[in-house]
């Protein structure tokens, strides 16, 4: 689905380092990382939205949605018109109809909120909107940045039911830019550290236990936050 081959990116000084990363389809990838360690570069690489300094990005099914964690909901705009928002500025090969939005408003939980404007959505409500606007794209990768950062846990869990629905339904590949131990935890088949622009560890929670991870982690990024020797 996505392979990285020695991947390097600098402005004036080295940001990515050296990065070797395969994504099959169907997975769930967590990226997990201190600020400045390179995951946003990261993802606009994977967009397209920057080239790499050196090595390979290929990409089998492209291009790709990026879910960034603001919602990005037009306020002037119902909830119909803003996922028809697509349509209009051409960012749709398909054509986008009324019952797809409908389909998609239900597939996330949202039937019958179509005429709310986004000042009467919660915070869970926008972010099922913005699944909802990034399933309409039809794409098979998604790009998700720290979608869960502002919610509570209670919303947190139902959002990660719905996310794995979703894998399953659409069969997406995901890869999930976090801070939050837990959304990895439950969400991911493999589990990367990024630390200073380098790929520095992978866990699977099917062979490591939740416990065993979450420690190795926090050991790695408190190192992370040490001045470069």
């Amino acid at each position: 689905m996505l392979r990285l081959k020695d991947v390097h990116f600098r402005y004036k000084n080295p940001i990515l380092k050296g990065i070797n990363l395969h994504i099959s389809k169907g997975e769930i990838v967590a990226l997990i990382g201190c600020s400045g360690s390179g995951k946003t570069t990261l993802f606009r690489l994977i967009t397209g939205l920057l080239q790499p300094t050196q090595g390979e990005i290929e990409l089998a099914e492209g291009p790709v949605t990026y879910m960034q964690q603001e919602d990005l909901l037009l306020p002037w705009r119902t909830l119909y018109d803003n996922l028809l928002l697509l349509q209009e500025l051409g960012r749709n090969k398909q054509t986008i109809c009324p019952q797809k939005i409908h389909h998609m408003l239900k597939v996330v939980g949202l039937e019958g909120s179509q005429n709310l404007f986004p000042h009467q959505l919660s915070g869970g409500q926008k972010q099922r909107a913005s699944l909802a606007r990034a399933l309409l794209q039809n794409r098979s990768l998604l790009l998700l940045d720290e979608p869960f950062g502002s919610l509570d846990v209670a919303i947190r869990e139902q959002l990660y039911s719905l996310l794995l629905d979703v894998r399953q339904q659409f069969n997406k590949t995901i890869i999930l830019v976090t801070h939050d131990f837990r959304d990895a935890l439950e969400l991911a088949d493999r589990i990367f550290v990024l630390q200073h622009g380098q790929l520095v560890a992978e866990f699977s929670p099917a062979v490591t236990s939740a416990l065993q991870i979450t420690q190795q982690i926090k050991l790695l990024l408190h190192a992370s936050l040490q001045p470069i020797q």
